[in-house]
């Protein structure tokens, strides 16, 4: 057994460890843990009970303890490499307060003081139970003001409340240190005292208000000036804002009315849209049934990337409210592959046809936008594309890989002359047209920029300046209890409704379905003239 746990001294008077008190309130979340933890202890106990097995039930606490140990050190060991470094973790919370201090700092002050005025000395439910109820309001006096728990019933919640508490906390910290680091640290190292001061900076500023986030978004919709920065992205869009802590909430809140409201559905009528092309509307063309096999494979090639992109683009902003800041990344950068797919496929469908009669140059264009779109799909995943700093970079790269396709124009032009080919190419310029305009409004944030019920503060850090001394020493500024009205934000041309409905990041995906509805009428149009490039 291990040397710190193995005396379970049940009537210990070893005083508790007095600490200021720095939470009153619980998100659903805990409270879900708590039940999930209370539910197991039952079971356990009554086993316990039945059968007499107390020597075994603390055999296996003291082991439980140890396991316990074992993670909070290895919880300590990211944020804290040495006393010096502790020192400096305690200087740097000057930048937070009691109402603000992350949900995942709270558990790790926890932790730490539970390991050390409980841990290290013999084991005291009533420590445990008062450090518990100083950090997460009573949560374990819920459950017994309903409940007459027996000691044992009552020291296995516990404990398995505070180990669902150090997985849920260590999944998080390893996920923002993945994000940190780059993702390039394959071996395990002791981080230097450089490293922890910068983690432990960089980790309070950027879930600066996330433990206020958490509480409400779990009982309603956020404004901007609620959430912790990473999760800021227009500042123009100020209510109606999502803050889940599990997938469930996420895929119920489709069907609810949010700021994302029109963005999830807007693309998935557009996927349902192609469905109904793709399996009724084109086996019964006359396109379909005189094209080969070969070539309707291209088509629907097309019809599979088009649904990857409306739907990877719903499922985004769907999801896009998860608390999670690692997974809320990942899941942004499945809408940027579904856009990658489509316009790489929408490339090789209009290549495919406009060179239908070069069938080697025809193959080494497709080649050629294959690897393309297949590099594009890895730098999708690259953590600087999320970035809300590199949204002019992404429009860029996407216009240039929608480039590709007029290299294939070109040769034709060479080959049949250019009014030849412009004739041939004529019916993609109407998708060029809504594309081109959808992204007119995605990067001007038009129309809620001009947006007159609330004051904008647009002054907002981006993510290279959170560690700035004027971002860190003034902190608060950038988060309100409510945001700033004028007298005009009950008048309708105020455009107050630009948080749900109509606002630019709307009128983007409506442009977007048009783009990919035109140029399937394009492609459908181009495949029915293939004969005319002979």
């Amino acid at each position: 057994m291990s040397s710190s746990s193995t005396s379970f001294a049940m009537e210990s008077t070893t005083s508790t460890v007095k600490r200021p008190h720095t939470h009153k309130r619980y998100s659903s979340e805990d409270l879900r843990l708590l039940k999930k933890a209370h539910s197991s202890s039952t079971s356990i106990n009554k086993i316990v009970e039945g059968n007499f097995l107390e020597e075994d039930l603390l055999t296996s606490i003291d082991g439980f303890i140890a396991s316990i140990e074992r993670k909070l050190d290895r919880v300590e060991g990211f944020f804290v490499g040495s006393s010096s470094s502790n020192s400096s973790s305690s200087s740097e919370k000057k930048y937070t307060d009691d109402d603000s201090i992350a949900t995942l700092q709270n558990l790790y002050d926890t932790l730490i003081t539970i390991k050390n005025s409980v841990f290290d000395s013999a084991f005291n439910t009533e420590n445990f139970n008062a450090i518990l109820d100083e950090h997460y309001g009573g949560l374990l006096s819920s459950i017994e003001s309903s409940e007459n728990l027996g000691f044992h019933e009552k020291l296995l919640t516990a404990l398995n409340f505070l180990d669902a508490k150090i997985n849920q906390f260590n999944n998080l910290v390893e996920s923002e240190a993945k994000y940190l680091m780059g993702e390039e640290e394959i071996v395990p190292r002791q981080p230097s005292d450089a490293e922890n001061e910068y983690a432990i900076r960089n980790f309070e500023i950027k879930f600066h208000n996330y433990e206020h986030a958490m509480f409400h978004g779990s009982q309603r919709l956020l404004h901007y000036y609620e959430l912790p920065f990473p999760w800021r992205e227009n500042p123009y869009i100020i209510h109606g804002y999502r803050f889940h802590n599990n997938h469930i909430h996420s895929l119920r809140s489709i069907c609810s009315c949010h700021n994302e409201t029109g963005n999830i559905w807007s693309h998935l009528i557009g996927a349902f849209i192609f469905l109904y092309i793709a399996f009724y509307s084109f086996p019964r063309s006359a396109v379909y049934q005189s094209n080969t096999f070969k070539d309707n494979c291209v088509i629907y090639f097309f019809f599979a990337a088009s649904l990857k992109c409306l739907l990877s683009s719903s499922f985004w902003h769907a999801f896009s409210g998860t608390s999670n800041l690692y997974l809320r990344k990942k899941f942004a950068c499945i809408d940027y592959t579904g856009i990658t797919v489509l316009i790489t496929a929408s490339v090789i469908t209009s290549e495919y046809a406009a060179l239908y009669y070069y069938p080697w140059i025809q193959t080494g264009f497709i080649s050629f936008s294959l690897f393309c779109g297949l590099c594009g799909f890895f730098f999708n995943w690259s953590r600087y594309f999320d970035r809300p700093e590199s949204k002019p970079f992404r429009i860029a790269f996407y216009i240039c890989l929608a480039g590709l396709g007029v290299s294939a124009f070109v040769f034709l032009g060479f080959q049949k002359g250019f009014l030849h080919a412009l004739k041939f190419y004529s019916p993609i310029s109407r998708s060029c047209i809504w594309y081109l305009t959808g992204v007119v409004f995605y990067a001007s944030l038009v129309p809620e920029r001009f947006r007159t019920d609330v004051i904008i503060d647009v002054e907002q850090p981006e993510e290279a300046e959170l560690l700035k001394p004027h971002v860190t020493e003034n902190v608060h500024r950038y988060f309100k209890d409510e945001p700033t009205y004028s007298d005009k934000r009950h008048s309708i041309w105020s455009m107050w409704w630009v948080d749900y409905l109509f606002q630019s990041h709307n009128i983007w995906h409506i442009f977007v379905l048009l783009g990919v509805l035109g140029h399937w009428n394009a492609t459908y149009e181009m495949f029915s003239n293939i004969s005319y490039n002979k």
